[in-house]
């Protein structure tokens, strides 16, 4: 699947640019063995290297980009929608400023001199994101195992999960964006608000919108 997804993107392209694949992973980890304080880092590799180069310390090996915030638990507010989206806002705002530095070259190329002495445009976009069902759900905005539709990928209803269904609708960028369009059209925020409960989505632009050639729920 993911040589498909290269080439789809591939093929959207002039036949004279290339597509520059990242793989990204985010995780909250310990920094040390003996402490208690975590980090959120970003790492980043090549798609299109051998794994024995991407599983290396050396050039090609993955790489940190960036580092997201942690947001502390509120007793008060923990389990509420509003602290919910808050948090995820607080993550997505972040993140986007990491996909702030692709924008451009995902959406209109960078030449690149590469080591054979050939100039090559490249269209960077994000192939794949490495990462546990925690971060799916933040990065697809879902509310997670306890909603209505818990995968992050397609809406198949809760309750039919453990069915195996052949067939289920795909969630799409494009879908995601028209309901929170819907909600956000209502007279009311309640109304609104409840449109968002049944499809189990949190009210929050997401940030990789902003990279071409993407579709967040085909990269997860």
């Amino acid at each position: 699947w993911t040589a498909a997804g290269f080439w789809n993107v591939q093929s959207r392209l002039p036949p004279d640019r290339k597509v520059l694949p990242f793989i990204l992973h985010a995780d909250k980890a310990k920094l040390s063995s003996f402490g208690r304080q975590k980090g959120y880092p970003v790492v980043a590799w090549l798609a299109n290297l051998p794994t024995w180069i991407q599983n290396g310390e050396g050039i090609g090996g993955g790489r940190i980009v960036g580092w997201l915030p942690i947001v502390k638990e509120d007793k008060e507010h923990s389990g509420k929608t509003r602290f919910a989206n808050f948090k995820n806002a607080i993550w997505h705002h972040s993140f986007k400023k990491l996909l702030d530095t692709i924008e451009k070259e995902s959406q209109t190329g960078c030449w690149v001199n590469c080591w054979d002495g050939i100039a090559h445009c490249f269209f960077l976009v994000v192939l794949i994101l490495s990462v546990d069902y925690e971060e799916q759900a933040v990065m697809a905005l879902i509310h997670g195992v306890k909603s209505n539709f818990p995968c992050p990928i397609c809406l198949i209803p809760r309750d039919n999960i453990s069915k195996f269904p052949a067939q289920c609708e795909l969630r799409t960028s494009d879908n995601v964006v028209k309901v929170l369009q819907e909600a956000h059209s209502q007279e009311t925020a309640k109304k609104g608000e409840q449109i968002l409960i049944w499809q189990g989505l949190h009210d929050v632009d997401n940030a990789f919108l902003v990279v071409a050639n993407m579709d967040i729920y085909r990269t997860l």
